[in-house]
C-alpha cells in the first residue's frame, strides 16, 4: 500500500488494521499489548520511517525525556567540562539535556518556573548554584526531582552525589607531609562553600595528625586572579611557606603563575597542589599534582537517579572517592610515582 504524506501513528494503524490507541500503547511499551502485536507495529513503524513526536508523547506520558542541568558561574573550567560530560552521559541514557543558568547572585528558585514549563524528568544542580529549602520546595511542588552535585541537604528533599572531598583533602595533606613539608599554606575558596569546608577539614586533619597546626591561609574566592594575589601575599611573608594547598585547580594554577613571576621555583622552592582534575592542570605550564574528581562517575550516578524516577525511593547520598594525580608541581615523596607527562 502506498501512502501519501509523511509517516504518522494513524498511517501505522491503517497498515496494521488496528486503532490509533493500540499503536500508541504499543509504541510506549504498554503491558496491555501482546508481544506479537507490538513487534508487528514496531516493524511497520520502522519500514515507513515513523518518528514519534517527543513533545506530543510527553503530553500523554507526562514524561519528557529531558533532564535539566542547572549551572551558575562559569569561570571555573571544571563546570564547563561538566556540561560536555553530562550531555554525553544523558544521551547514552536515552535522555536529552537542557541547560538553565542561574543569574549572578541568584539561586535555584530563579529558574524553577522555566524548568516547570518543560515537564523535566528532574534536574541536576552543580555546587556553585545557591540552593536552599525554598528552592527545593519549589522543585518538589512542580514534580521536579533534584540531584545535587557536591552538596548535601539532610531533610530528605534531594539526592546528592559527591566527590569525597574530605578524604581527598586528607590525602593531599599526607602527600605534602610525606614530601617533608612543614611550612604549609592554604589558598581557600568561599567560606560558605561546602566543597571548601570539606576539603579544608580533611587537609587540616592530616596536618594535625603530624603535629602541624599553624597554617597560613588566604582566601582566593575560587577565582584565578584572586588566587594569584593570595599566592603573592603568602610568598612575600617571612618565613616563606614551602608548600601551598589551593582548594581548587583553578586557584592552584594562579598560584603557580604567581610563583613564576616572583622567581620562586616550582617544585624546587615551593610545592603546589590543587583539587578537581581540570584539563588545564595537566598542561605543560602547570603539571599540577591534584586530586581529580571522578566527574564521569558522579554525573552518571546523578543521571541514573533521575532516570529511575521512583516516587517510593527515598533520596540518597552517594560519595565517590577522587584520584590522586601526582605530577611535577610538588616534591614527589618516596613511594609515589608521577604519572606519565602527556597532554
Amino acid at each position: 500500500m502506498k501512502l501519501v504524506g509523511g509517516p504518522s501513528a494513524g498511517r501505522i494503524a491503517e497498515i496494521a488494521g488496528v486503532s490509533k490507541s493500540t499503536v500508541s500503547r504499543a509504541l510506549s511499551g504498554h503491558p496491555s499489548i501482546s508481544e506479537g502485536t507490538r513487534k508487528r507495529i514496531l516493524k511497520i513503524a520502522h519500514e515507513i520511517g515513523y518518528e514519534p513526536n517527543a513533545m506530543a508523547s510527553s503530553l500523554v506520558t507526562a514524561r519528557s525525556g529531558v533532564i535539566g542541568f542547572v549551572i551558575g558561574e562559569m569561570e571555573n573550567p571544571f563546570y564547563q567540562e561538566h556540561i560536555e560530560k553530562v550531555a554525553r552521559i544523558s544521551a547514552a541514557a536515552g535522555t536529552q539535556l537542557m541547560l538553565f543558568q542561574v543569574p549572578q547572585d541568584g539561586e535555584l528558585a530563579d529558574v524553577v518556573p522555566a524548568m516547570a514549563r518543560y515537564r523535566l524528568e528532574g534536574c541536576i544542580v552543580i555546587a556553585s548554584v545557591r540552593t536552599n529549602a525554598k528552592s527545593l520546595t519549589a522543585c518538589r511542588l512542580h514534580g521536579i526531582p533534584v540531584v545535587l552535585i557536591n552538596r548535601v541537604v539532610h531533610d530528605g528533599s534531594a539526592s546528592s552525589v559527591l566527590c569525597h572531598n574530605e578524604a581527598g583533602g586528607h590525602e593531599l595533606g599526607r602527600f605534602l607531609l610525606a614530601g617533608g613539608h612543614r611550612r604549609i599554606a592554604i589558598i581557600s575558596g568561599r567560606a560558605d562553600s561546602i566543597v571548601n569546608r570539606d576539603r579544608l577539614t580533611g587537609f587540616r586533619a592530616a596536618l594535625a595528625e603530624a603535629g602541624v597546626r599553624e597554617v597560613a591561609e588566604v582566601n582566593g574566592d575560587f577565582r584565578f586572579e584572586a588566587a594569584y594575589q593570595a599566592a603573592r601575599e603568602l610568598l612575600s611573608a617571612e618565613p616563606r611557606c614551602d608548600a601551598i594547598f589551593a582548594v581548587s585547580d583553578l586557584m592552584a594554577c594562579g598560584a603557580i603563575d604567581a610563583a613564576r613571576d616572583l622567581a620562586v621555583r616550582v617544585p624546587d622552592d615551593l610545592s603546589i597542589v590543587g583539587f578537581d582534575g581540570i584539563r588545564t592542570a595537566a598542561w605543560p605550564a602547570y603539571r599540577l599534582t591534584t586530586v581529580a574528581q571522578p566527574a564521569d562517575a558522579i554525573l552518571s550516578r546523578a543521571v541514573a537517579l533521575i532516570a529511575a524516577r521512583d516516587p517510593n525511593r527515598a533520596p540518597e547520598i552517594s560519595y565517590i572517592n577522587g584520584l590522586l594525580k601526582v605530577r611535577r608541581s610538588a616534591r614527589v615523596p618516596a613511594g609515589y610515582a608521577p604519572e606519565p607527562e602527556h597532554l
